[in-house]
């Protein structure tokens, strides 16, 4: 019987389990939006089950799924539509535009609002734009040329560095002008006077979008620190569905961006020092092109050295990154590792490296409660070369050193000498420093260690209450070492014998925090009237720590640690503490999406000023007017139209601390104790610089929004600047001044973006876009009214209606082409062959500050393939070009020149010359000779990728592959004599923090940039 059973149970058991197995199938299709066009990146998920998929480039899925479930397909900006599975194996969908779902994407002043209800002027750089830029090294760099009214521009091509980045021009004079950084709802605490800046730290490739606050309506809302704008950084979250596995790998190299004029090689050296000598320039006379036999001289020309081919070399690039992400209806999850590498392009320098991570969660946990976390953790370190401009500079030596003096020493047969070791000696040049070997003997690094974190909870009482808490942290621990070791170049300079090797330890710990809770009550009245109001509460503390120390004397290079130092020479310790705790109300209205209004109010209360003057108020009003919406554009070519304006007040705290106080230096000591000097006299009066901005916008979209546009005038005006205020030398301040608020100045401008689909078809499509910025700025008041000379060489000047930071130099009124004499205006502008730095005077309408400024870019795609070009462009602005002046100047015979220097007056009559080398006294002065435009167009990224069809992988487990060629940086065009694009001039002469620094006025051998090209593989699983 129980045979008789088996026998009958064993085919049912198989034809259940064969019936099972045929509900659950493969289905295939492609997604599309309303105009056919496929859509990659479209979620597809089994409804009620964890199972999803995602589109490919070209649109197509493919999932398994039973018979009687449902497909879910969902895409930002498009309306999400399910269907059932029947017994087709083929499902594909068109998806119709949802602009209320695409609205849902803008970020805003804490929290997000649609952008068809926003009243702000928001500029979005999205995902994809991102992604064109990547790898970079660091995420502001990648903001250049994409927002309108965002100007960008790189410190220098240190690999690791920061750009320098202004929001509708320069909103402050000693304040600091970055603007704000806000991640995830975290600010970020920059310092430039410390050159604190965490921004190096973050991974570009887990960046979402970047949103940056422009106008009254947002900025406002962060009152004391939205004076230089608010840049919201988002990053990647998890969707439901199946994990999504992407490693992304790109390699390349990078060079230093060509020159554009030439240097001289060893014969053209070698002659210009003989004509120098023939007309009698005594330094001339002593070098070798004047004092050398044929045969000598034959020798020296066979030693031709290209400098920069010497020290320099091509930087390896490299970039790896891997990120899991998904979840279900409850729980999502984003998770990522990143590995960057940028070996800069210094030989015998280590250059920049970062080990990125991160976790982004949300949770669920209540129908009325949802809880988030973002937590990141990165490490990074940097080699520094010294580029200040004196002998340790390398990038000065490239230029400098005379190309018939070689890499090393060699004999009078061409072979190299060596040491007792048999190593090849460095040679020292005529400059007494050998920089290759000086590279490799006094080593610099800092290392950093940033930590990121952020939780919040999301609470939901009713459809109409409900309240935001979140806690966010950063914690970042910086180390600098600096060395020279025993036996090294510097050392045996200015070291002792007798405490061979010097070293200094820094160690700085910024820890901030950041507590805000926003309640919100928002209601629709009659079906029309929409209204949201929320109330702010947030508290903010920073707390750094620095020690510092150093010693010299250490038995072996190979021990780098102060403890075995033979002698302490100086040890330091700072703290700080600074508190900002801020109440605010922000409300919305709308009525039926046609007329909008906006208000905001923020009262802060920060540490660092005085108890009469803690508090400051800060405030907005903005409307607009949705006039799409209105009955009368109905079948109108305009898709949106949206006029609006706002008015608002922000503030800048962005000051050292306890200024408001008199200050104590103990820096000396006096028969063994320790002595307090006065170094400030405090002013309990000081108060935030305000500012006011105005603003008057409108948006469009048409033709089905295959073009749209913004445009935007401004007007922001910086009051109750801190300045110095003279004071009597009695009172005891070193600088015989007072700080106080009493300087105003005012940037205008209008703003254009535009964007538009060419061509849109099927298989082919082409994108074009781009912004412009036009921006006047000028000085409005200062102290009584007077000048302030400032800049790093006191080339700079404020003056009362005038262009900020205006250009303050002698005036060149070029050669005398009777005898090659330099010639002059002085102050009644009258010609002179005398040189004066008493000549000095405002060049109006000439300042580092350009005028005109912005991007644009082209993108094609095809069947998979895509060819992205972005370019920048600035004008308007003017640079000291410093190197050039370096590069012919008469006294500097000694060192190599440029061919230009060959270009000098020889008879009557030259003209467009270089003065006469008999007149190197008045010739080689600082003067506007050298003052140069700055204007430039720079093709700035070319990417050329391809999105292989899934059909070539699907049956590997893969679903995406992408190849990309990139490169960054590649031709420039220009009239000014170098590159352009100057920011830090020269590190340590004139950087962030230091007094007058004024980004972009002059170059000076400061780490050039670079032109880079990567290869790039990315595959998803």
């Amino acid at each position: 019987m129980k045979s008789k059973l088996t026998w009958i149970l064993t085919p049912l058991l198989a034809l259940m389990m064969s019936f099972s197995f045929a509900q659950e199938k493969t289905i295939a299709g492609t997604v599309t939006d309303q105009s056919g066009l496929p859509l990659p990146g479209v979620s597809v998920l089994v409804v009620g089950t964890t199972k999803g998929s995602q589109t490919d480039f070209d649109g197509n899925y493919t999932i398994t799924a039973t018979v009687g479930q449902k497909l879910r397909f969902s895409y930002i900006g498009q309306k999400t539509v399910e269907k059932l599975i029947g017994a087709s194996g083929s499902i594909s969908v068109q998806l119709e535009e949802d602009s209320q779902s695409l609205e849902e994407v803008v970020v805003v002043g804490y929290g997000s609002r649609s952008r068809e209800l926003s009243t702000s002027a928001i500029s979005t750089v999205s995902t994809e734009k991102i992604e064109a830029f990547v790898p970079s090294t660091s995420i502001d760099n990648i903001l250049q040329g994409q927002a309108a009214g965002v100007q960008v521009t790189a410190s220098n091509g240190r690999p690791g560095n920061t750009a320098f980045v202004q929001i509708r021009g320069v909103g402050s004079i000693n304040a600091q002008t970055t603007p704000l950084y806000v991640i995830d709802g975290v600010p970020i605490p920059i310092d430039t006077e410390r050159d604190f800046n965490p921004i190096s730290n973050l991974n570009p490739s887990d960046i979402e979008t970047f949103s940056i606050l422009k106008d009254a309506a947002t900025v406002s809302k962060y009152g004391s620190r939205g004076a230089n704008g608010v840049i919201l950084i988002t990053t990647k979250k998890g969707k439901s569905g199946d994990a999504q596995i992407k490693f992304s790998s790109s390699y390349g190299f990078g060079e230093m961006i060509p020159d554009n004029y030439d240097i001289m090689n060893a014969s053209q050296k070698l002659e210009l020092e003989r004509q120098y000598a023939a007309l009698g320039v005594g330094a001339a006379s002593s070098l070798p092109g004047a004092t050398s036999t044929p045969a000598e001289l034959a020798r020296l020309v066979s030693l031709d050295t290209d400098w920069r081919e010497a020290l320099l070399r091509k930087s390896v690039i490299q970039s790896n990154n891997f990120s899991i992400s998904g979840g279900d209806e409850k729980l999502t999850y984003y998770m990522s590792l990143g590995y960057d590498k940028n070996s800069g392009i210094i030989d015998n320098i280590d250059g920049f490296e970062r080990i990125s991570s991160r976790l982004n969660t949300n949770y669920q946990a209540k129908d009325w409660l949802n809880i988030g976390m973002n937590v990141s953790v990165s490490r990074s370190t940097t080699d520094l070369p010294r580029d200040r401009n004196n002998v340790q500079n390398p990038f000065r030596a490239m230029y400098s050193y005379n190309p018939y003096e070689p890499l090393f020493l060699t004999n009078n047969d061409g072979s190299i000498v060596t040491d007792d070791q048999g190593d090849q000696v460095y040679n020292p040049t005529s400059q007494g420093f050998p920089i290759a070997l000086a590279l490799q003997t006094e080593p610099e690094d800092t290392r950093n260690l940033l930590l990121i974190g952020n939780i919040s909870a999301g609470m939901t009482f009713s459809d109409k209450f409900s309240n935001n808490f979140s806690v966010g942290l950063i914690n970042n621990r910086y180390n600098r070492t600096s060395r020279s070791i025993s036996g090294g170049v510097l050392n045996s300079i200015v070291g002792s014998a007798a405490f061979p090797g010097t070293q200094t330890d820094e160690s700085i710990v910024d820890f901030e925090y950041n507590v805000n809770n926003i309640f919100t009550y928002s209601d629709t009245f009659n079906g029309l009237h929409n209204l949201s109001t929320s109330f702010l509460l947030e508290y903010n503390e920073n707390i750094s720590t620095d020690l510092f120390a150093s010693g010299r004397g250490f038995p072996s290079p190979s021990i780098p640690y102060l403890d075995v130092a033979a002698e302490p020479t100086a040890v330091g310790s700072t703290e700080s503490r600074r508190i900002l705790f801020s109440q605010g109300l922000f409300v919305d209205y709308d009525y039926d999406g046609k007329y909008i209004v906006s208000g905001s109010v923020r009262r802060d209360g920060s540490s660092r000023f005085g108890p009469d003057n803690k508090f400051g108020y800060f405030y907005s009003g903005s409307a607009a007017w949705n006039i799409s919406n209105e009955s009368f554009m109905e079948n109108s070519i305009f898709n949106t139209l949206k006029l609006r304006a706002s008015y608002g007040t922000s503030g800048n705290q962005n000051i050292g601390d306890f200024n408001y106080l008199n200050l104590l230096d103990f820096a000396n000591t006096y028969n063994g104790q320790t002595t307090a000097l006065p170094v400030g006299v405090g002013n309990p009066q000081i108060q935030w610089e305000s500012q006011a901005i105005f603003d008057v916008g409108v948006e469009f979209g048409l033709f089905n929004n295959r073009l749209n546009g913004v445009v935007d005038y401004f007007k922001k005006n910086s009051d109750e600047l801190l300045l110095d205020r003279p004071i009597s030398n009695t009172v005891g301040d070193e600088n015989n001044s007072i700080f106080s608020n009493i300087g105003e100045i005012e940037n205008s401008g209008i703003e254009v973006s535009l964007s538009g689909d060419v061509i849109r078809t099927e298989n082919f499509k082409w994108t074009l876009g781009g912004n412009i910025t036009f921006i006047d700025n000028k000085v409005i008041a200062l102290v009584d009214g007077e000048d302030i000379i400032t800049g790093t060489f006191g080339d700079n000047i404020l003056r009362v209606g005038e262009e900020i930071n205006s250009y303050y130099a002698v005036e060149y009124a070029g050669v005398n082409p009777a005898n090659g004499e330099p010639l002059y205006y002085d102050l009644d502008g009258n010609i002179t062959n005398e040189y004066s730095t008493s000549f000095q005077q405002i060049q109006e309408g000439k300042s580092p500050i350009a005028n005109i400024e912005g991007g644009f870019y082209s993108a094609f795609s095809y069947k998979g393939f895509g060819l992205r070009t972005d370019f920048v462009f600035k004008g308007g602005n003017y640079i000291y070009n410093n190197q050039l002046q370096s590069g012919v100047a008469i006294g500097s015979i000694n060192a190599n020149q440029r061919v230009d220097a060959f270009n000098y007056w020889k008879q009557p009559g030259d003209t467009n010359v270089l003065p006469s080398p008999l007149f190197q006294g008045e010739a080689d002065q600082t003067s506007t000779r050298f003052l140069e435009k700055g204007d430039y167009l720079r093709l700035r990224t070319l990417t050329l990728d391809y999105n292989m069809p899934r059909k070539a992988f699907e049956n590997i487990g893969l679903n995406s592959v992408r190849f990309s060629l990139s490169g960054q940086n590649i031709f420039t065009i220009t009239n000014f004599s170098g590159d352009p694009e100057v920011g830090i001039g020269s590190a340590e002469s004139g950087e962030p923090g230091d007094v007058g620094f004024v980004p972009g006025s002059f170059n000076l051998f400061s780490y050039p940039n670079t032109r880079s090209f990567t290869f790039g593989i990315e595959v998803g699983f």
